[in-house]
């Protein structure tokens, strides 16, 4: 808002009372804008982020975005420091300065030094807000589990089942819009898994049929209910992955290929 009231001499006459408004309330405006020095809201986070059906696949998520905004803080600290040593630096100078324009270049550069500094900080706020819900999330997921902590075995030994119900997740998707029809991209994806699609299309036309039972008796069909066939679907099917890997030579997973704990012998293994 500094800025927009400094150079408010360059602009016509005819704004000079919007501006005046704006520099009148922009003390509340600036407060009110703390709460957002984020990319998207916590709904958004935690609902279309965090979208997978296994809970281990959404760990797997929050770490990821974690790890992203914990680059961005780095980068933004730096950037920070760099900024601070610049300042103080302009600051020194001004105060040595006689030259009358000199002054006035350097006024500037330590205003806008000073905005820059304070809209990276707003941004790293935000960063820690988010950082610090994706935790209580991940905390929660590890609850739920019974666990106190996820290895890279624990990822990886759920992912068949992720897989499973991405894919039959997909399917009903396609399903609905296509007269209960699964299309085509998915039957690949059960093919790559080892899932043969007219089973796959079984399964999911006998669903529908359950949901249209339900909406004629005048009931909702829940959500609940769809993450409990997806969930029956994991455990039925998850086993088919690893029958598929094998008769083509594949190791589906490799213990030995896993992170090692430092102090250990061999990779950390949980069991789900």
């Amino acid at each position: 808002m500094l800025s927009l009231v400094k150079t408010d001499n360059l602009l016509p006459v005819s704004y000079k009372s919007m501006v005046d408004e704006i520099a009148e309330y922009y003390p509340v405006l600036d407060k009110a804008s703390e709460a957002f020095h984020k990319t998207q809201s916590q709904f958004m986070d935690n609902t279309l982020t965090l979208s997978a059906p296994t809970e281990i696949r959404n760990a797997r998520q929050i770490l990821a975005e974690i790890n992203k905004s914990r680059m961005a803080m780095e980068e933004a600290s730096f950037s920070v420091a760099r900024k601070k040593v610049e300042l103080e630096r302009k600051i020194k100078k001004l105060e040595q300065e006689t030259d009358i324009y000199e002054k006035q270049l350097l006024e500037i550069d330590i205003r806008e030094a000073q905005l820059h500094i304070s809209n990276i900080m707003g941004s790293v706020q935000g960063a820690i807000r988010k950082i610090h819900n994706y935790t209580i999330q991940y905390k929660q997921i590890l609850s739920k589990l019974g666990k106190e902590e996820l290895t890279e075995g624990d990822f990886e030994k759920d992912e068949a089942r992720y897989h499973v119900m991405k894919v039959f997740e997909q399917a009903l998707f396609a399903a609905r819009s296509r007269n209960g029809i699964i299309d085509e991209g998915n039957h690949i994806y059960f093919y790559q898994i080892g899932i043969n699609g007219a089973v796959a299309q079984l399964e999911v036309t006998e669903y529908l049929k359950v949901e249209q039972s339900l909406l004629k008796d005048g009931k909702v069909p829940s959500h609940e209910m769809q993450l409990k066939w997806l969930e029956a679907l994991g455990k039925k099917y998850s086993n088919h992955s690893f029958e598929y890997a094998e008769k083509r030579g594949i190791i589906l997973l490799n213990d030995k290929s896993l992170h090692i704990k430092e102090g250990g012998n061999g990779c950390v293994k949980n069991n789900l």
